[in-house]
């Protein structure tokens, strides 16, 4: 595929309309957390309308003495397969929520035919690293003992997530000790797998359109502001052993051509290429970083979790 590094017409066309949307609103990232959290949550609400059905919208929350609440979303699509994708949203590890993901978790859930769970966890900068992984990890461990929801099949449990998200996914196969219950696969949509701000697409796409580099180093620094302790690799991925990447389950990667994280995955995907690994890395062209929460107004995104759904029953057969 030739790539361009220009927007598509379609996408060109919804950044125009993003531009005069938000107009006058400042870079959320130069915000308190919470200021930029809630002018990010009113934004992500033009993604989250016409909500496609399901068959059943199941709330959930976990409790337990001494650790924090977490609660979240079961999306059960009609005729609905064995198994569930748990989905773990992106926002620079600080902001979105499972209700700024809604739409895309129920797009998936429909294109896949399987129940998508969704669910908040801690975020930084109040909770920086480990927080938002210890969750994500207790929400798994609940999930694969059977504790949460029994009636899945724990065989059939995967893992998704987009931009942080997929960090934060990726995090927890590494970190699953050798007794419990894996993710059948992974999906990640133009995630997170490093700190260096010096790679092809960082230089490409330092000013956006979209995300920036200078609003990924402020992201980085509310997770993880001890830029040595980034090397570690459940913060890190790209510094995981050869080893630890070879045990992960089969992947399917995809990453936004215009996007200072594209060269993320191409290198996150070269170094399981050469493990001898098979898995697949689709750059999506013309778009930018997010773009599958737009499934409203962009084909494109629509499209991408078509293609995330034949992973799954591509992965999981």
């Amino acid at each position: 595929m030739s790539l361009s590094g220009v927007p598509s017409a379609e996408m060109n066309a919804l950044l125009r309309e993003l531009q005069q949307e938000d107009a006058g609103l400042p870079d959320p990232t130069t915000l308190s957390p919470a200021e930029g959290r809630a002018q990010a949550e009113r934004g992500n609400r033009r993604w989250n309308q016409q909500l496609p059905p399901m068959a059943q919208v199941t709330p959930f929350t976990l409790q337990e003495a001494g650790k924090p609440t977490i609660t979240g979303t079961l999306y059960t699509p009609e005729n609905a397969g064995p198994g569930a994708i748990v989905y773990v949203h992106g926002g620079g590890w600080a902001f979105c929520s499972a209700a700024s993901h809604q739409r895309s978790a129920r797009v998936l859930a429909v294109e896949s035919g399987v129940p998508v769970l969704l669910f908040d966890y801690r975020l930084a900068p109040e909770h920086p690293y480990p927080a938002g992984l210890e969750d994500t990890q207790r929400l798994w461990q609940q999930l694969s003992s059977g504790k949460l929801f029994p009636h899945l099949d724990r065989q059939r449990l995967g893992l998704a997530g987009d931009s942080a998200g997929a960090n934060l996914a990726v995090a927890l196969m590494l970190s699953l000790p050798e007794d419990a219950v894996r993710p059948c696969c992974g999906l990640l949509f133009y995630g997170v797998y490093g700190a260096d701000f010096t790679t092809a697409s960082y230089q490409q796409f330092a000013s956006g359109p979209g995300l920036t580099r200078e609003k990924m180093q402020r992201y980085w620094h509310w997770y993880q502001p001890d830029t040595e302790a980034r090397q570690q690799p459940l913060i890190a991925p790209l510094h995981a052993s050869d080893a630890a990447l070879k045990a992960l389950p089969p992947l399917w990667l995809n990453a936004a051509e215009i996007d200072p994280l594209c060269s993320d995955s191409e290198l996150f995907a070269a170094r399981l290429h050469a493990l001898g690994r098979d898995d697949r890395l689709s750059i999506v062209p013309g778009v930018v970083h997010g773009f599958m929460q737009m499934t409203l107004r962009l084909p494109a995104a629509v499209t991408a979790h078509k293609e995330a759904a034949h992973a799954w029953h591509h992965l999981t057969r």
